[in-house]
C-alpha cells in the first residue's frame, strides 16, 4: 500500500546523509505536518511542476492513461490513503480517449497535469515525511541520534510508572466502567520528573573497568536535559506494563473465577503464589519472543500508522514542539501553542469529570427516559443504560462512558464507522427481534447480560455440574439445564464465528500485496529489514543497530520452560503440547490480526477461538482449558502490544536494542505488582465482583469470563453446537462471514468511489461484540464526536485538526485517569459521598435493580415474568443421550 518505492524519485540520501542534514527536506515540516495537501506544497515544487507539463503533454493518450490506471491500482485499497487524487484519475479515465481527429484539449492535458502533479507531491510526502496526515501532524520526519536514550532517569521512572500505575491499573480494572489509566498520564507526569532529575542527579561520569580485561564502559547519572526519546521510552515501559490491557495480565481473571465464591472455589491453585508467579512470567513473556518475525510485516511498512501510537506521539508533540514559543503560525485562524491548548483542555476535562462521577451521577449512565415510568419494563430493556440497550438520544455526559468503545479522534473515521454501524445493526434490530420473539428462551432474562443463566432465570450454578476435580458430571448436567444466553450475548457468540471465517477473506482480498512483500522480504538479500522500505522515518531509524532474532528466541525460550514448569509441577492437567499450540497459534495469528489492528486501531481478540479449539480437545476440563486459553489468547495479545510500542519506537527514533530492554524489563516488574494487587483487592474490598457492589467494582470482565470457561471448558463447544446442541443453528451463519467480504470487495471495486472502499468486515461484525454487558450508551460519544473531528473538521480545517488533534484526545484521557484517581483516593475510598437525588434518582427503577413490586419483590430486567417457583425449558428434550 506505501508509495515510498517508487521509481519516479530515484534512490533515497543514505541514512548518514539524513542524519547530518536533519530537517532539510523537500517539504517545510510544520506546513506538511499539519496540512494534507497545501498550495504551499505545489509552490515548492514549481520547477518539477514545469518539468511535469511538458512530460504530459508529450505522452500519447495511451501512455498516459496506463500511467493513470498504475496509480489507481497501487493505492486503491489502502483505506487511509487520500481517495482525492484517485477519485480524480478515475474521472479521467472515464472519458472516452480522444481520436487522431479530435486531439488531447488543453483542458485534458492540464487536469491530467495536476493528477500527476499531485502524485509526485504525495510521493515526496511518503518519501521525505508520510503519505498519511495523521502521521505527518505528529511524527517529525527528523532525528538526532546523538540524545541519549537507556539513562538511569529512564528506568528509575520506568520502575516507578511500573510499580504505581500497574497497581492502580490492577485495582480499576475491576469497576465498571474501568478507569484505564493510560499513556497519556503517565507522559504528563514524566516531563515535570524528569526535568527535575535533569536538574538534582549528578553529572559526573563514571569509568568501570572490567576484571582480567582492558575494557571499560562510562556512565553519568545525568547526561544533561531530558529529552523527547527518554520521554517516550518511559511511556512504553508503562504501556507494556499495564496501559496496553484493559483488565490487567490475564492470569489475574484465572485466579479471581477460581478464588471467589460466586464461581468455582477452588483452593489449591488460587492459593499457590509460586505457581501463579511462574505463570504469570510465561505468559507476560511468551509473545515477546513471537513478536521478532512480525516486524518486517507490522512496523517497517508506513501503510502500517499504528493509530493509537501517533496518539501518544501527538502529546509528546505538545509537551516539547512549543517550548519557549508563545504563538504560532496560523493555521484556520489557530496561533495558540499546542501547550497552551493542551493545558486549557486538560482542566476542563478534569473539572467536568467531577460532576458526572461525583457531583451528579445520573447524568454519567444518563438514563432518563425511564424516570418517566421507572416500574416500566419494556422501557428498560430499549432505554435503559444499565440492563437495556442504552438506546435514547442523550445517554451519557461522562466522556469516560460515552467514548468507552472507541477513541473519536484516534481511531480512524472509516474504522469507527463500521465498528458503530455492526453494532447498531446487530443491536437494534437482530437483539430486539430475538429478545421479543423469545428465541432460545431469552425473553425470560435480561437483554444484555454477560452472565449464564439456568431454566428458573436465575444465574447458573455452575457447582451442580462439576465434580472435585472441576470436570463436567455429565448426569448432573442433564438433571440441571444447560447454560442459557442473552439475546445480547448469543448475538455475540453467532458474529464472533462469522468475524473468524471473513478475517482471512478479507486480508487476502485487501492486504495480498503487503503479506507477498513482506514475505518476500523473509529471504532477501539486504542486511536490514528496514532497507525494504525508502521512505524517511525507516532511513533514519537504519542508523541504529536492529535487534538480533536470537533476543527474542531467548525470551521466547524461557517463557517456553516457565510454562512447561507451572503445568507439569501443579495439579493443572494442561498438556505439553497445549504450550507448543499456543506458540504455532500466535505466529500465525499475529500479522493478519496486526494488519488490522495497524490500519483500523481495532484489535480482534483470539479468545473465542483459543476456547473453540480448547473446548474441543480438552473437553469438559475447566482448568487445563482455562490455561490453553491463557496461553494462546495471551501470547498472541501481548505479541501485538509488543509491536505497537516498537512501531511507537520507530516514530520516536528509539533504538530498537534499548526499546526491547526496557519493555522486557518493565513487563517482569510488573507482573509481580499485578499479583500483589490483586490479592489484596479480593481480600479488602467488600463484596467485590459482586452485582450490588456499592463502588462498581463489579469486576465485568471476570464476570464476562467466568461465563466463557462455562460455556467452552466445562459444558464446552460439542454439548452447545454439536448434533443435539441447543445453540447448533448459530454455526449456520459462519458461510456469511466468508461471503460477506467478497460481496463488498466487488461493490468497492465496482463503484470505486463508493462508501463500499470504506467498508471493512472484520471491523464491521466486530462492532456486534461491544454488546454485553457495553451497550450503545457506551458508543454513541464516540459516533457523534467522531463525525464532528475526523469527518467535518478534518475535512474542512486540515491545519486545525492536525496542529489539536491528538492533543485534545491526550489531554481528555490524562485529565481522566488524574481526575479517576483523586476521586477515589480522596472521596470515595473515604465514603464521602453526595447523597441527594441528583446521584440516586437513576439507581430507582428497573433499570438498575431499584424497583420492587406491590410485595416487595425486586422487578427482574425481563420481558416475560416467570412465576416463582416455575421453570422454563431445560434445553435437553431433544438430546439422545
Amino acid at each position: 500500500m506505501g508509495i515510498a518505492n517508487s521509481p519516479v524519485l530515484g534512490r533515497p540520501e543514505t541514512a548518514e546523509s539524513q542524519v547530518k542534514l536533519r530537517g532539510a527536506e523537500t517539504f517545510d515540516t510544520n506546513a506538511s505536518s499539519e496540512n494534507d495537501f497545501t498550495d504551499k506544497d505545489r509552490n515548492e515544487q514549481d520547477q518539477s511542476g514545469a518539468d511535469s507539463v511538458t512530460t504530459v503533454a508529450q505522452l500519447s493518450e495511451d501512455e498516459l492513461r496506463a500511467a493513470l490506471r498504475a496509480l489507481i491500482e497501487e493505492h486503491e485499497l489502502d483505506q487511509n490513503f487520500c481517495h482525492d487524487i484517485l477519485d480524480r484519475a478515475r474521472a479521467y479515465l472515464a472519458k472516452s480517449p480522444p481520436d487522431e481527429a479530435s486531439p488531447k484539449s488543453e483542458e485534458d492535458v492540464e487536469a491530467a497535469r495536476a493528477i500527476i502533479e499531485d502524485f509526485r507531491a504525495q510521493e515526496e510526502l511518503a518519501r521525505n515525511n508520510s503519505a498519511y496526515p495523521e502521521v505527518r501532524a505528529v511524527v517529525d520526519p527528523t532525528d538526532d541520534p546523538t540524545l541519549p536514550v537507556g539513562t538511569f532517569r529512564v528506568f528509575l521512572l520506568g520502575t516507578f510508572f511500573a510499580i504505581f500505575g500497574t497497581a492502580l491499573h490492577q485495582f480499576f480494572s475491576m469497576r465498571m466502567p474501568s478507569i484505564h489509566i493510560s499513556t497519556y498520564v503517565v507522559q504528563l507526569l514524566t516531563l515535570p520528573l524528569g526535568t527535575f532529575f535533569a536538574k538534582v542527579l549528578p553529572t559526573r561520569l563514571w569509568t568501570l573497568c572490567l576484571p582480567r580485561t582492558t575494557k571499560s564502559f562510562s556512565f553519568t547519572l545525568n547526561p544533561g536535559p531530558f529529552n523527547q526519546k527518554e520521554h517516550l521510552l518511559v511511556a512504553m515501559m508503562a504501556n507494556v506494563a499495564f496501559a496496553g490491557h484493559h483488565d490487567g495480565a490475564y492470569v489475574i481473571s484465572i485466579v479471581q473465577v477460581l478464588k471467589l465464591p460466586m464461581f468455582y472455589k477452588e483452593k489449591v491453585l488460587s492459593n499457590s503464589l509460586p505457581w501463579q508467579a511462574i505463570t504469570i512470567m510465561a505468559t507476560q513473556l511468551l509473545g515477546y519472543g513471537c513478536a521478532g518475525i512480525a516486524r518486517r510485516f507490522l512496523v517497517y511498512p508506513p501503510a502500517m500508522i499504528w493509530p493509537r501510537a501517533l496518539a501518544n506521539m501527538g502529546l509528546a508533540k505538545a509537551l516539547y514542539a512549543d517550548k519557549g514559543v508563545k504563538v504560532l503560525p496560523a493555521v484556520n485562524g489557530w496561533t495558540m501553542t499546542r501547550y497552551r491548548f493542551f493545558a486549557i483542555c486538560f482542566v476542563g476535562m478534569f473539572i467536568w469529570f467531577w460532576i458526572p462521577n461525583y457531583l451528579f451521577q445520573a447524568i454519567a449512565l444518563f438514563n432518563w427516559p425511564t424516570w418517566i415510568s421507572p416500574g416500566n419494563v419494556q422501557l428498560a430493556l430499549i432505554m435503559g443504560s444499565t440492563c437495556g440497550l442504552g438506546i435514547n438520544p442523550l445517554s451519557s455526559l461522562d466522556w469516560n462512558v460515552a467514548t468507552h468503545h472507541g477513541d473519536p479522534i484516534v481511531t480512524p473515521f472509516f474504522s469507527l464507522m463500521n465498528y458503530a454501524s455492526g453494532m447498531a445493526l446487530f443491536g437494534f434490530i437482530v437483539a430486539p427481534i430475538l429478545y421479543f420473539k423469545n428465541f432460545w428462551n431469552t425473553g425470560y432474562l435480561p437483554i444484555n447480560s454477560n452472565k449464564p443463566f439456568d431454566n428458573t432465570g436465575g444465574r447458573y450454578n455452575i457447582s451442580r455440574i462439576v465434580g472435585k476435580d472441576f470436570t463436567i458430571d455429565e448426569a448432573a448436567y442433564f438433571n440441571y439445564s444447560v447454560p442459557w444466553l442473552s439475546a445480547t450475548k448469543v448475538i455475540y457468540l453467532t458474529v464472533y464465528f462469522m468475524l473468524y471465517a471473513s478475517l482471512p477473506v478479507h486480508l487476502a482480498l485487501w492486504f495480498r500485496k503487503d503479506i507477498a512483500k513482506g514475505l518476500r522480504g523473509c529471504f532477501s538479500r539486504k542486511k536490514e529489514s528496514k532497507q525494504q522500505f525508502e521512505d524517511v522515518h525507516n532511513r533514519l531509524m537504519s542508523a541504529y543497530k536492529e535487534c538480533p532474532h536470537w533476543w527474542y528466541l531467548s525470551v521466547l525460550g524461557i517463557s517456553f520452560t516457565f510454562a512447561v514448569i507451572s503445568a507439569v509441577l501443579w495439579p493443572t492437567g494442561m498438556p505439553v503440547w497445549g504450550i507448543i499450540f499456543a506458540i504455532v497459534f500466535t505466529v500465525v495469528l499475529q500479522i493478519p490480526l496486526g494488519m488490522l489492528a495497524a490500519i483500523t486501531n481495532k484489535e480482534v481478540s483470539t479468545s473465542i477461538l483459543a476456547m473453540v479449539v480448547g473446548g474441543y480437545v480438552l473437553e469438559g476440563k475447566t482448568i487445563p482449558n482455562m490455561i490453553f486459553k491463557m496461553y494462546t489468547f495471551m501470547a498472541t495479545s501481548q505479541s501485538l502490544h509488543f509491536i505497537a510500542d516498537l512501531k511507537l519506537a520507530h516514530y520516536a527514533k528509539i533504538p530498537p536494542r534499548w526499546a526491547f530492554i526496557a519493555q522486557v524489563y518493565a513487563t517482569i516488574v510488573a507482573a509481580f505488582v499485578a499479583l500483589g494487587v490483586n490479592h489484596w483487592a479480593m481480600r479488602n474490598i467488600e463484596g467485590v465482583c459482586r452485582d450490588d457492589q456499592k463502588d462498581r467494582f463489579t469486576c465485568p470482565a471476570t464476570h464476562s469470563y467466568y461465563l466463557t470457561t462455562v460455556l467452552w471448558g466445562v459444558v464446552g463447544p460439542r454439548r452447545l453446537f454439536g448434533t443435539d446442541g441447543h445453540y447448533k443453528p448459530i454455526i449456520y451463519f459462519i458461510p456469511i462471514g466468508v461471503v460477506l467480504p467478497f460481496v463488498t470487495y466487488y461493490f468497492a471495486k465496482r463503484w470505486p468511489t463508493s462508501f463500499w472502499r470504506y467498508f471493512n468486515a472484520p471491523i464491521f461484525f466486530g462492532g456486534a461484540l461491544g454488546w454485553a454487558p457495553y451497550n450503545w450508551t457506551y458508543m454513541q460519544g464516540s459516533v457523534i464526536f467522531g463525525i464532528i473531528f475526523n469527518y467535518f473538521i478534518k475535512k474542512r480545517a486540515q491545519g486545525w485538526w492536525g496542529r489539536y488533534a491528538y492533543v485534545m484526545s491526550g489531554s481528555f484521557q490524562a485529565a481522566i485517569g488524574v481526575g479517576a484517581l483523586v476521586m477515589y483516593f480522596c472521596f470515595q475510598m473515604w465514603k464521602l459521598d453526595i447523597n441527594w437525588i441528583g446521584n440516586t434518582i437513576g439507581r430507582q427503577g428497573v433499570d438498575y435493580g431499584g424497583w420492587k413490586d406491590a410485595m416487595g419483590h425486586k422487578v427482574k430486567c425481563a420481558n416475560l415474568n416467570l412465576p416463582r417457583g416455575s421453570k422454563f425449558a431445560t434445553g435437553f428434550e431433544h438430546v439422545h443421550r
